[in-house]
């Protein structure tokens, strides 16, 4: 299916024009970073931190989520923490999450364990 809107995309590009068509499927953003975005990953180029080509845990950075955590606390009234959220890399890895979630109630994942 997601290949399949993909080519949907391509189709209606042809169709409409592409400044018509915003196709974010596939990971194909219409917007450029922003500045800021350009200028920490020029200053992460030529000041790295020690450790940062490492693996990070399955579930992602702990200060990421931490802040992920944070920020929905604020917007939702509901406390969260860090161990309430798993960063993925795209939809796929995202489905997955949630669908082991639902299917397995009550029972932490193997690959996320707890981090606190």
């Amino acid at each position: 299916m997601i290949r399949r809107m993909f080519e949907e995309g391509i189709a209606l590009k042809q169709k409409y024009g592409e400044d018509k068509v915003f196709d974010l499927s596939l990971g194909n953003p219409t917007m450029e970073p922003p500045p800021e975005f350009q200028r920490e990953l020029k200053r992460l180029v030529e000041h790295p931190l020690p450790g940062m080509h490492r693996y990070m845990e399955n579930a992602g950075y702990i200060e990421t989520r931490q802040a992920v955590a944070e920020q929905l606390g604020k917007e939702t009234g509901v406390r969260f923490t860090r161990d309430d959220i798993v960063m993925t890399c795209g939809a796929a890895a995202g489905l997955n999450v949630v669908l082991r979630t639902i299917l397995n109630p009550g029972r932490r994942s193997s690959s996320f364990p707890p981090t606190s």
